[in-house]
């Protein structure tokens, strides 16, 4: 079915209807697609992720045990010992192979949830569309179908994320940049505070507020890319295709735009935050066990205890990133006037 209604009706356009209300609207009209998009995607990562942290520790395993046994005979020698200082190097070989495959499944995690949020979004167009005609009207979208037409612009929409993140990759990088020169003394009359000497006025303007410009630019960039996913969804485009529509939409409204992706950026750093201290509950208990099950190896435990809140907040964070989704699909509705069809993949039932 193509449908070329607006979420926003005319009356609604004329109310100023507020995108953040009629994204609530939706999330509450279709709450089973979103979170259960979020579920899916939650339990994915619990799978996945998971199995990528247990298998870095399994790795680990002896590195771990050989770091408890040179601290042991530090102490029986009366020697001072520095946890993992041999073992270091080898831990960080093992990071750089984990940390690029867990942010490989964010991504996938990421474009999931926005193409199924999009989804969501035009199939609330065409219930609009049909009005009161139950004949013309789509039936429910079940998680089923809700598959059925995400599954077929998933490697774009994937594609849309990961150069995206290359986009905002490149001011994050620039401003570590600014401070690993500033920090090895190469900029000419910047000098690194110490106790005996204060910030000075060029390390404050040139150490701490040149990056965090840098970084804010690397935010707008994200804003002016945010609706790409979306656009891809109503229009069946390509991944470039869709970034420069997302960027020639959010051209004129760029402090709305920047704003709303604040609010969503906002929200969802409160909801990982909250979620994260939930997860220390989790933390503790799991640590006992380990406790338990090693024989008091307080290294592995130590490490476990520090990344299991973090992994609790990653994998319930689809809830908060799913009506983010919503969100941020509402706006490509509004930014672009109700235009973009909403195409069924051929094959995808409605009802």
């Amino acid at each position: 079915m193509t449908g070329s209604t607006s979420v926003f009706s005319s009356d609604e356009r004329r109310a100023g209807t507020s995108v953040v209300a009629e994204a609530l609207r939706i999330t509450g009209r279709h709450r089973r697609p979103v979170f259960g998009s979020a579920l899916l995607a939650g339990a994915a990562a619990l799978l996945v992720g998971g199995g990528i942290v247990a298998g870095a520790f399994g790795a680990s395993w002896g590195l771990f045990l050989e770091a408890r046994r040179a601290a042991e005979l530090a102490i029986e020698y009366e020697d001072s010992y520095v946890a993992y200082a041999d073992q270091w190097d080898s831990l960080v070989k093992v990071a750089f192979c984990v940390v690029p495959l867990l942010l490989l499944g964010a991504m996938v995690s990421i474009a999931w949830l926005l193409t199924a949020q999009a989804v969501t979004v035009a199939h609330a167009r065409e219930r609009a569309a049909a009005g009161t005609d139950p004949a013309a009207a789509p039936g429910a979208l079940t998680l089923r179908v809700l598959w059925s037409r995400s599954c077929p612009g998933f490697g774009a929409a994937l594609r849309v994320q990961l150069l995206t993140l290359a986009c905002a990759f490149v001011p994050g990088l620039v401003g570590l940049l600014v401070l690993v020169v500033v920090e090895l003394g190469m900029v000419p009359g910047v000098v690194w505070p110490t106790y005996h000497d204060p910030a000075t006025a060029q390390f404050v303007l040139v150490g701490r507020i040149l990056p965090v410009v840098i970084w804010a630019l690397g935010l707008v960039l994200l804003a002016r890319f945010s609706l790409a996913t979306a656009v891809r969804v109503a229009d069946n485009s390509s991944a470039t295709a869709a970034m420069r529509r997302s960027w020639t939409l959010t051209r004129t409204a760029r402090l709305y735009t920047t704003g709303i992706f604040l609010l969503c950026t906002v929200a969802v750093a409160a909801t990982f935050m909250t979620l994260k201290w939930l997860g220390t509950y989790v933390a503790h208990w799991a640590g006992l066990l380990m406790l338990a099950t090693t024989g008091d190896n307080v290294w592995v435990t130590g490490v476990l205890v520090i990344i299991t809140p973090i992994a609790v907040a990653l994998v319930l964070l689809p809830l908060a990133l799913a009506p983010m989704g919503v969100l941020l699909a509402c706006l490509r509705e509004r930014l672009d006037g109700g235009r973009g069809e909403a195409r069924v993949p051929s094959g995808a039932s409605i009802g």
